[in-house]
């Protein structure tokens, strides 16, 4: 049995109810407009018989609003719009929602909820994280990210870029976005409701067309004191159903692994630094973003020893950040190798150049630097740490390739 909340016009809402009876549903709550159905689900008790596992609306200015379904993705409720008219399609669409045509008969509404099995198949392969984290000190990690998602875009792999950071969430500015929407946290909330699912991720995530490609991005919490949104399990869960959804997510996340469980006296309690300890586990690779300077090396050596202890499971791949002679001396490159590999016994994947230019010419246009610094040599390195990360077999063809080498240029519309 499924239980709704429907909020329509009264005929169509009486027949809403007639056709659930008739299929073994039953409509828990009647509204009349959005705002009284907000407030219906607002006062029921959690405890409440039947659950509501669904929120029917007819997708008009009266029944069907923003309110609404920032409201069903607090409370992790799947919510679907009647939409039998092109008006109503396109507010369904303007709003996010999916949608069904009642012509399509009460069978589409109960597949909405529950889709029928697949047939047998071969199965898919999953997608991989890449956890993209750094020190304290602002050693680049967000433009890192950003850049890396975008050349992975360009060597047709199906891209999430996620925010994770509890601390100082940046994604959404960086790429000029609104971080009013739901993003991660409506994600981890679904996902606490046991009803995320690629549609919904689809649903929730913010498309931005970069050159090579969409590259869709869970945006992070506008608020720091928000934080406990970002619960483990639920962050666990949200990159889990993000390897069916990308065949790459990269993840930003913050600077600290403290575990704080010895200064709380819950251990039920949410931690502070939870979400960036969860990403990490269920990372597949680990890039570590360092600042190229004295502080910067010294903060990563300090840290990694406890970073391979929190993901054993993936090899890190130690990016130092703008390097440049005048904070480390003569061959810049050189000295940054050999003190890490006498201090913390590694090698770094890259040295990448510090260039103010790209990447302030970046953060000024919202955009990654592949589209915006295509000749840089700052892009160029991420290119190539993008081509590691990307098996050969899994790269589309070597047009795509050769494609991502070529640099980018802008087109001038002609003057005639």
């Amino acid at each position: 049995m499924i239980g709704i909340a429907v909020s329509a016009p009264l005929e169509r809402e009486d027949a809403v109810v007639r056709e659930a009876a008739r299929h073994g549903h039953r409509v828990a709550i009647r509204a009349a407009t959005a705002d009284d159905l907000l407030e219906r689900l607002a006062a029921r008790p959690a405890d409440a018989e039947p659950a509501i596992d669904l929120v029917l609306v007819v997708a008009d200015e009266a029944h069907a609003s923003r309110a609404l379904v920032e409201g069903c993705d607090a409370r992790g409720l799947r919510l679907l719009a009647l939409a039998d008219d092109p008006g109503e399609r396109s507010r369904a669409q303007a709003l996010g929602i999916d949608a069904v045509a009642w012509a399509d008969g009460f069978a589409a509404i109960e597949a909405s909820v529950r889709p029928s099995p697949a047939e047998p198949a071969t199965p898919a392969a999953r997608g991989r994280v890449v956890v993209v984290w750094g020190p304290h000190g602002a050693p680049g990690r967000t433009t890192a990210s950003i850049a890396l998602a975008a050349e992975l875009a360009l060597l047709g792999q199906r891209v999430a870029l996620v925010d994770a950071d509890t601390t100082s969430a940046a994604v959404a500015p960086a790429l000029g976005l609104l971080d009013e929407s739901p993003g991660f946290a409506a994600a981890a909330r679904l996902a606490r409701a046991g009803s995320l699912t690629v549609d919904e991720l689809d649903r929730i995530a913010q498309p931005v067309a970069t050159s090579g490609g969409t590259v869709r991005v869970l945006t992070g919490i506008g608020r720091a004191s928000r934080w406990p949104e970002l619960g483990r399990e639920r962050v666990a869960e949200v990159l889990e159903r993000c390897r069916d959804w990308a065949d790459v997510t990269v993840v930003d996340v913050a600077a600290s692994l403290e575990r704080d469980e010895e200064i709380s006296s819950d251990l039920f309690a949410p931690r502070r630094h939870a979400a960036t300890l969860a990403a990490l586990e269920a990372a597949d690779e680990v890039v570590v973003v360092a600042g190229g300077d004295a502080v910067g090396i010294a903060r990563l050596v300090r840290a990694l020893p406890e970073l391979r202890e929190l993901a054993p499971q993936a090899r890190p791949r130690v990016i130092v950040n703008r390097v440049r002679a005048g904070a480390i001396g003569v061959a810049p490159e050189r000295a940054v190798e050999e003190t890490l590999r006498r201090l913390a016994q590694v090698t770094p994947e890259a040295c990448w150049p510090f260039d103010g230019r790209a990447a302030d010419a970046a953060l000024l246009e919202g955009r990654p630097l592949a589209d915006v610094a295509g000749r840089s040599r700052l892009r160029r390195r991420v290119q190539e740490l993008a081509l590691r990360l990307v098996p050969q077999e899994a790269a589309t063809s070597r047009a795509a390739l050769r494609a991502a080498e070529r640099p980018r240029r802008r087109l001038l519309p002609a003057l005639r």
